[in-house]
C-alpha cells in the first residue's frame, strides 16, 4: 500500500473510532491498526526526508 492510500485508510480507521458505533473488541483492533499505520507513514516520510536533504547536500556541492 502506498503512502497516500495508507492516509486514506487511517482517515478511515479515525472517522469510525469517531462515531462510536464500534465496540470495545472493534475500537481496540481499529486503534492498534492506526498505531500500525501511523508508523510505517512515519518511516516514509523520514526516508523521504533523508532523500531530499542528500538531494539537497549534492545540489550544494554542484554549486
Amino acid at each position: 500500500m502506498n503512502f497516500e492510500k495508507k492516509l486514506s485508510e487511517l482517515e478511515k480507521i479515525i472517522e469510525r473510532l469517531e462515531d462510536g458505533e464500534c465496540t470495545l473488541e472493534e475500537s481496540i483492533e481499529l486503534f492498534e491498526k492506526g498505531i500500525k499505520i501511523t508508523g510505517e507513514c512515519k518511516t516514509t516520510l523520514e526516508t523521504a526526508q533523508k532523500k531530499i536533504i542528500e538531494l539537497a547536500e549534492i545540489e550544494d556541492e554542484d554549486k
